[in-house]
């Protein structure tokens, strides 16, 4: 059989407790055993003139719910298989099957670049009204009470903007993302609310002054599916979009 790559999930847990134990070089750091035992917590403190407190544990820890595991791979593991299953047919060996290949866990992401996605409006037409929600390059814009719609209001000049009025716009993803980042320009209150969502929960609001000019808005929280924007009074408007897919994060 060729050697070939595989996915490895873990099925099942032992029910016995889990043994973790950490070796190391003694010269560089020490070593470290942690095990977890079917009793109590045992501690044996001694001192002595040589030695002042030496401490040895045992410990029993149980988790009163269920907890993820998450394990990273700093570097590639290999698992090489090399055996034998023998046939036989009453009680005469008829044939031999060998198994040979490797299987390879690492972390699929090592060595990988994030992936930013950016969006913005300069194909469409100015002029154009929504009173609905719509969906532009996989993004949903919905008006928060009055109409949104596209115009070249202010800078930079000659592109095409998506305008909002006072009563807000809503900005939902394409799922779960990370690191938002949005271009805007705002000519009217130079005050500009913003709420950011992670599902139907706010995981921050904060207001940005923008003052007849453009000004770049970070918003540096993960787990992000929907952003509020709210004043400018249909003189403020959204350029430009660019945030990076939750797999992701920041570079």
């Amino acid at each position: 059989m060729a050697e070939q790559e595989n996915k490895v999930y873990i099925l099942s847990w032992p029910e016995s407790p889990a043994k973790l134990e950490h070796r190391f070089d003694p010269q560089n750091a020490c070593p470290v055993s942690i095990a977890f035992e079917e009793r109590p917590a045992n501690i044996v403190i001694q001192t002595s003139p040589r030695e002042p407190l030496n401490v040895d544990m045992d410990m029993h820890v149980s988790a009163r719910e269920p907890i993820p595991v998450c394990i990273k791979l700093c570097e590639p593991i290999c698992a090489r298989s090399d055996y034998a299953v023998g046939i036989t047919l009453f009680d005469r060996p008829v044939a031999a099957i060998s198994v040979r290949g490797q299987t390879k866990l690492f972390n699929c992401q090592d060595g990988g670049q994030p992936t930013q996605i950016c969006m913005d409006f300069k194909e469409l037409k100015p002029g154009i009204e929504f009173t609905q929600p719509f969906v532009h390059q996989n993004l949903t814009f919905s008006p928060l009470g009055d109409p949104i719609h596209t115009g070249n209001i202010g800078d930079p000049p000659n592109i095409t903007k998506l305008q909002f009025p006072k009563s807000g716009i809503r900005v939902d993803f394409p799922g779960t993302v990370n690191n938002v980042t949005m271009l805007v320009n705002n000519y009217a209150n130079p005050t500009l609310e913003f709420t950011v969502f992670s599902g139907s929960s706010i995981i921050n609001q904060f207001n940005v002054d923008v003052n007849r000019e453009v000004k770049t808005i970070e918003i540096p929280e993960t787990g992000i599916t929907a952003v509020e924007i709210q004043g400018g009074s249909n003189e403020a408007s959204i350029i430009q979009i660019c945030y990076f897919p939750a797999e992701f994060g920041k570079a």
